[in-house]
């Protein structure tokens, strides 16, 4: 494959508005290997601010890669991050897309 159709995958992959922030694919391929997180292991992992995170969290929900639940731990409240079938495959396409550059 050509560079210059393997840009055009990554591209196209990345077409959604919800991918056009660097925090959001990077929440997206750790979820990708991990499966699910929480909420503070992502703030470390990010280094954003809570509300930042939110924000990212929400847009990705909205677009159906990602799905929250809230559960509470000992009394605090508590966000656990999971992928969906439709994030993995973005997370795929977009590691295959890379792979040969």
């Amino acid at each position: 494959m050509s560079p210059e159709s393997r840009y055009s995958r990554i591209f196209a992959s990345l077409n959604d508005p919800a991918l056009k922030s660097s925090i959001r694919l990077m929440i997206l391929i750790s979820l990708g290997m991990n499966r699910k997180l929480n909420f503070s292991d992502l703030l470390k992992l990010t280094g954003t601010g809570k509300g930042s995170l939110h924000n990212h969290i929400s847009r990705l929900e909205s677009a159906g890669y990602i799905k929250t639940t809230r559960y509470s731990f000992f009394s605090s409240p508590k966000l656990r991050v999971e992928i969906t079938e439709k994030g993995k495959e973005v997370v795929q396409r977009y590691l295959e897309s890379i792979s040969g550059i």
